[in-house]
């Protein structure tokens, strides 16, 4: 087979496998319950079996209590999927990590899909989320990891927010280094929805974030309202007058527990952000206000911070319905520019 052959197959298979992570993160992107909350996303199927135990007071955030081996149909025969249990603040979170087979170091990707746009103590095992099958066609050249976050699918627990979900991803890092196959400084971060504001705040804690991708992402309590307290003329259509409900309501248990606006937040924490940020985002959103996204790339302009934003024409929430391929294209260049697809199987 010559080069010229060889090269239409290599860059076929690269753009099956950036089409394969766009909808890895379209399967995450579910409807804030900051706008609605009647978007039903795809149950997992996945039912936890062989766990321990409740976890042990010695049991470490970040530790690994579970660990099975998934046999998914159709899946990249290069690579291994798992379904695991780790420790989040004292509680189990399900996340299901593929790894290559080949021996090597590898760049961790962590895909974070979306839900609550608040803490709900009453709700539990929500049906947001990944399932094994989200990862059947994993590239071999990245560890891949998909935390549920605490009260999500199999995980234990309550729904959290915004700082709560940060934790979960966190320690959901945490568990995946200690594979010990994960080069060091080389994490990469997709969010959608609620995952995407997750992924910002992310990376606001972290030095060792390559890139950020954030599809429709919820930017934070705090310019939401700010952005609903700037712009109270006109005529606006329903999605923002729901979603200037919600900021007022919030406004007000904010204002009698600051903490939880901090928790909330995503504007202060953007000195904080060093890694370059890829903002997608569709302007006929039914969840998201898409000029609440643009007024937080706005501001990460403003504080010199590397930063994309690219709006699409009547695009909906998650852009599963027009730009599929065009969301891919960025992703892959994104991803490219910061160095995914550039490093090395088994660097020296």
């Amino acid at each position: 087979m010559n080069k010229g052959v060889n090269d239409k197959l290599s860059n076929a298979l690269k753009s099956i496998m950036i089409m394969v992570l766009v909808l890895t993160i379209i399967i995450g992107c579910t409807s804030q319950e900051a706008v609605v909350d009647n978007d039903q996303p795809e149950k997992s199927g996945q039912t936890p079996n062989k766990q321990s135990g409740s976890p042990s007071l010695s049991e470490e955030d970040g530790t690994i209590v579970f660990k099975e081996l998934v046999d998914v149909a159709g899946q990249n025969p290069k690579i291994n999927i798992y379904k695991i249990f780790y420790i989040s603040d004292g509680t189990k979170v399900e996340a299901f990590l593929s790894e290559p087979k080949e021996s090597g170091k590898y760049p961790l990707h962590v895909t974070l899909h979306g839900g609550w746009a608040y803490e709900r103590p009453n709700k539990t095992h929500d049906s947001f989320g990944f399932q094994a099958e989200s990862l059947k066609n994993a590239p071999e050249n990245v560890v891949r990891i998909a935390p549920q976050y605490r009260g999500y699918m199999g995980s234990e627990g309550s729904v959290q927010g915004l700082a709560g979900n940060t934790l979960d991803t966190r320690n959901a890092i945490k568990a995946a280094m200690s594979w010990e196959n994960i080069l060091t400084d080389s994490i990469y971060l997709t969010g959608a929805s609620m995952g995407g504001g997750v992924a910002l705040r992310t990376a606001s804690e972290r030095k060792d974030i390559k890139a950020v991708v954030a599809v429709s992402p919820f930017v934070g309590w705090d310019t939401i309202i700010q952005w609903m307290d700037n712009n109270t003329n006109g005529v606006w259509p329903d999605n923002v007058q729901k979603e200037r409900k919600l900021a007022n309501e919030y406004k007000d248990i904010f204002s009698k527990n600051p903490g939880k606006e901090k928790e909330n937040s995503l504007l202060d924490r953007i000195p904080d952000i060093q890694s370059p940020v890829l903002l997608l985002q569709g302007t006929a959103d039914e969840s998201v206000v898409w000029q609440t996204v643009q007024e937080f790339a706005n501001r990460m302009k403003e504080m010199n911070k590397t930063v994309k934003l690219i709006l699409y024409p009547d695009g909906g929430h998650g852009l599963k319905d027009l730009y599929q391929n065009e969301t891919s294209k960025e992703i892959d260049s994104w991803l490219t520019e910061y160095g995914l697809s550039q490093i090395s199987k088994n660097p020296q």
